[in-house]
């Protein structure tokens, strides 16, 4: 939606209520702005997305490390190409191999949690 941002510290989609991450804590940008908040609203629009995480499949660009769906071959935001071995979430800045989304409230865990650390859904 308009006036949503992405910090610039974890890339987390933020509602434009806040005035600090929901993830990590840290501060809006002054402006607004926080990285390409009103990309990933567009990005969000043709999908749908009304603030969830990252699902299986989407992959951060390599030049510019913005978060584009799986289904983009290019980044939607400076137009390079998606690169196959970037092309997980294992990519994403403080991800590891093995690290999971929650189904319930799309939230990070780390590969050791058998159930998610916010709302104790099973992996």
């Amino acid at each position: 939606k308009p006036g949503d941002w992405d910090c610039a510290t974890c890339f987390h989609l933020n509602f434009s209520r806040r005035d600090s991450c929901q993830r990590c804590g840290n501060p809006r940008p002054v402006g607004g702005g926080g990285g390409g908040g009103g990309g990933s609203m567009s990005m969000g629009a043709d999908r749908g997305w009304g603030g969830a995480d990252v699902k299986p499949g989407d992959w951060f660009c390599p030049s510019c490390n913005t978060h584009n769906f799986a289904s983009r071959g290019t980044c939607f935001k400076c137009g390079n190409e998606k690169v196959e071995n970037n092309a997980s979430m294992d990519g994403r800045p403080g991800w590891r191999m093995g690290d999971w989304t929650c189904t319930g409230c799309s939230e990070h865990n780390f590969a050791s949690r058998t159930e998610c650390f916010k709302c104790n859904a099973p992996k």
